[in-house]
C-alpha cells in the first residue's frame, strides 16, 4: 500500500529527506485551504446576491491582482532581505485580518467598495507570500530534485484546493458571513504555525544568527543583502534587463490570463449558465485540488527528461483543449471532463514554470527574479477575470463565444513558448539546475 502511495504521493521526500519542506508543504495547504474557502464564490456572492454586473466583478479582481503584483514585487525584495520565514508568516497573519474584514462587510451590506478594497489587500499579501515559498524550496533543493519540491510544494496548495472549495460549497449555500470568518481562522492557524514551525533558509540570515550567537555583544552586517532603507527600484533592473527572460515573462502573461479563469468566470458560469449547483461547484474545485494532489508527482517525474518549454507548450494545448470543451454544452458530466483535461494542463506546466524562474537567477537574486516573475503573473490574473467577466456580459448565453476566445489565448502562449526555446540553452532549459555565468545573469 505504501509502495503504490509513493509513486502517486510525495511521502518520502516530506518525512524522510528534509524537515524544512514537510514544515512548508503544512503551512502551504493550511494558506491555500484558507483562501480557496472564500475565493470561488466570492463572485457568485457579488453577481448573484448583490446584483453587480460581471464586468464591475471583473474589473474588482482586476484591481486586485494589480495590487497582487505588487505584492510580489515587495515579497520578493522583502525575502532577499530579512529573509523568507518573516514574510511568509506577516503575509498569513495581515490575509487572516482582511478575510475577517470581508465577512463583516456582509453582514453589514457594506458598499461595493468595500469590497475591492479589502480584496485587493488580500491578494497583496497572498501574492507576497509566494516568492518567500518559492525562494524557500529553491534554498532547501538541490540540482535536479528543485522541480520535484516544486511539485510538492503545488502539492501542498492544491490539497489545500481539494478540501477549501468543498467547504466553501457548502457554507455559501447556509451563510456567506460564515464562510468569510471560517477561512479567517484557517488563515490564520497557516500563520501561527508557520511561525512556531518553519525553519529559515535564507543563507545571509542564518550566517548573520550564527554569528550573533556566537559573538552576541556585537551586531554584525548582513552579507549578501542591503539595509532595507538602502532599497532602490533600479536594482530590479538586474532581473529586467535579462532579456530572455523578459520575453519569458511576456508569454507567461497569457498562460495566467487564461489560468485566472478558474476564480470568477468558471464559478458564475458553471452556476448561472450551466445551471448546476453551488454544492457541485465545490465538488467541481476539488476535483482540480485532487488531480494534482495525486498526479503532479508522476507527471513531473515522467517529465524529468523533457526540457521544461516541453512542458510549457503541451500545457498551454491542454489548456487550450479543456477551455473549448467548456463551450460545447452544459451539465455537471460536461464540466467534469472539461475540468479533467485543464487541470492536466495546470499539472504539467506549472511546476515547470517555476523552476525555470529559478534557473535563470542566481542565488542572491532568486527573490528578485521571483517577484519579477510574479509581476507578469499577476497582471495576467490581473486582466483574466477582467476578460473573462466582459465575455460573460457580452455572451449572453453563447457558451462558444465565452470560450473560444480564452482557449486561443494558450494557443498563442503555446506559440511563445516554441519560440523562447529556440533562444535559450538547453541547461538553462533542463530540471537539472543550470550553470548560468553570472554576468549573463545580471
Amino acid at each position: 500500500m505504501l509502495r503504490w502511495l509513493d509513486t502517486v504521493f510525495p511521502r518520502r521526500a516530506l518525512v524522510q529527506r528534509d524537515r524544512r519542506l514537510l514544515h512548508l508543504f503544512l503551512g502551504r495547504v493550511l494558506a491555500s485551504t484558507g483562501f480557496s474557502i472564500v475565493i470561488p464564490f466570492l463572485s457568485l456572492y457579488l453577481h448573484g446576491e448583490r446584483g453587480v454586473s460581471m464586468s464591475l466583478v471583473g474589473s474588482i479582481f482586476f484591481f486586485a491582482a494589480l495590487t497582487g503584483a505588487l505584492g510580489q514585487v515587495v515579497g520578493g525584495e522583502l525575502t532577499d532581505r530579512i529573509g523568507r520565514k518573516s514574510v511568509l508568516v506577516g503575509t498569513q497573519l495581515m490575509r487572516a485580518a482582511l478575510f475577517v474584514g470581508l465577512g463583516a462587510a456582509v453582514l453589514l451590506h457594506a458598499p461595493v467598495i468595500w469590497f475591492a478594497i479589502l480584496t485587493a489587500g488580500s491578494a497583496f499579501a497572498g501574492r507576497a507570500f509566494e516568492p518567500p515559498s518559492g525562494a524557500m524550496v529553491a534554498d532547501i533543493a538541490q540540482g535536479g530534485a528543485r522541480a520535484e519540491y516544486y511539485a510538492i510544494l503545488r502539492i501542498g496548495g492544491n490539497l489545500g484546493w481539494a478540501i477549501g472549495p468543498a467547504i466553501g460549497g457548502f457554507l455559501a449555500a447556509l451563510s456567506y458571513p460564515t464562510l468569510f470568518l471560517i477561512s479567517a481562522g484557517v488563515l490564520l492557524t497557516s500563520g501561527l504555525f508557520m511561525a512556531l514551525k518553519v525553519e529559515e533558509t535564507a543563507p545571509h540570515v542564518r550566517a548573520r544568527s550564527l554569528e550573533v550567537q556566537s559573538s552576541p555583544t556585537i551586531l554584525p552586517s548582513s552579507a549578501g543583502a542591503a539595509p532595507l532603507s538602502q532599497f532602490q527600484f533600479k536594482e530590479l533592473g538586474l532581473a529586467l534587463r535579462d532579456e530572455v527572460f523578459m520575453r519569458y515573462c511576456v508569454v507567461t502573461v497569457l498562460l495566467f490570463t487564461v489560468m485566472s479563469q478558474l476564480i470568477s468566470t468558471l464559478s458564475v458560469y458553471s452556476v448561472q449558465w450551466a445551471g448546476i449547483s453551488k454544492v457541485q461547484l465545490g465538488a467541481l474545485y476539488s476535483l482540480n485540488g485532487l488531480m494534482v494532489v495525486f498526479l503532479q508527482f508522476p507527471v513531473v517525474r515522467m517529465l524529468a527528461p523533457f526540457r521544461m518549454t516541453t512542458a510549457l507548450i503541451a500545457g498551454s494545448i491542454l489548456y487550450a483543449a479543456g477551455y473549448a470543451m467548456m463551450g460545447l454544452g452544459s451539465g455537471m458530466p460536461l464540466l467534469t471532463a472539461a475540468m479533467f483535461v485543464v487541470t492536466m494542463g495546470e499539472i504539467v506546466t506549472t511546476p515547470a514554470s517555476m523552476n525555470l524562474v529559478a534557473n535563470f537567477s542566481s542565488e542572491p537574486l532568486r527573490g528578485r527574479y521571483m517577484g519579477v516573475y510574479g509581476l507578469f503573473n499577476s497582471f495576467g490574473w490581473s486582466v483574466g477575470p477582467l476578460v473573462g467577466g466582459i465575455l460573460l456580459d457580452l455572451a449572453s448565453g453563447r457558451p462558444m463565444l465565452l470560450w473560444t476566445p480564452i482557449a486561443c489565448l494558450t494557443l498563442l502562449a503555446a506559440g511563445g513558448y516554441l519560440d523562447l526555446r529556440r533562444r535559450i540553452d538547453r541547461g538553462t532549459d533542463s530540471n537539472i539546475q543550470a550553470h548560468v555565468p553570472e554576468t549573463a545573469r545580471a
